[in-house]
């Protein structure tokens, strides 16, 4: 028997599943692979009197906190037309999936600018224009969708992840209180799911030590 759909039916629904999912929730992962230091960019902030010692030191949480958006990775079903009795039919015969892209807010220092950069100079080598060997390139990129309490609800992991495509940095005269941004488009090898009620454990620990500092 169906039921008709009203608005208590949809707020039972809602609230029996721990409420929506808000977009705005989120964090992402990536382990950098080495980039040199910008010895160039140091001494640029040094003569402008913009330098800050820990601008050399690489915190991964800098890459979430600076992340604007960020996209779960898709996934779609390759098919052939399989014809029988006249009647056409689709049929699956591999998988295909989309890149991934993140847009970030650009610091004063132009730090993730930097990194992005470096991370394509160790693809492609811009002096010899030789490709690297893709396992010195490529890396894991984790992305969650969190709760209210920061608990991932759902995780995945982009396998053997690289940069494709760095986006140029739109500037302008009239666009004096616009902070910059840069979106990073990624390819990777393949996606899993990567969610577990020990990783969802382990982070609501982690919050309840860190709200006691």
């Amino acid at each position: 028997m169906t039921y008709p759909a009203n608005i208590d039916s949809l707020k039972s629904t809602i609230g029996r599943r721990t409420g929506l999912a808000k977009a705005n929730r989120f964090a992402i992962y990536m382990n950098l692979p080495l980039v040199s230091i910008d010895v160039g960019s140091i001494l640029t902030n040094v003569l402008s009197g913009n330098f800050n010692p820990l601008q050399v030191i690489n915190d991964p949480r800098d890459i979430s906190l600076l992340c604007e958006t960020a996209q779960l990775p898709s996934r779609n079903i390759a098919t052939n037309e399989y014809f029988t009795n006249m009647k056409a039919r689709k049929m699956p015969y591999s998988y295909i999936n989309d890149d991934v892209s993140f847009t970030f807010l650009l610091t004063g220092d132009y730090y993730l600018k930097d990194v992005f950069d470096g991370w394509i100079n160790k693809i492609v080598n811009m002096d010899t224009k030789t490709l690297h060997y893709k396992d010195d390139f490529v890396s894991e990129v984790e992305i969650q969708q969190l709760n209210d309490q920061n608990i991932p609800v759902y995780s995945c992991k982009l396998l053997k992840a690289f940069p494709i495509s760095v986006s140029g940095v739109e500037l302008a005269n009239t666009s004096e209180n616009t902070v910059a941004r840069l979106t990073v488009s990624f390819a990777y090898d393949d996606w899993k799911e990567s969610t577990s009620a020990g990783s969802a454990i382990a982070a609501k620990i982690g919050n309840e030590i860190f709200k006691r500092f």
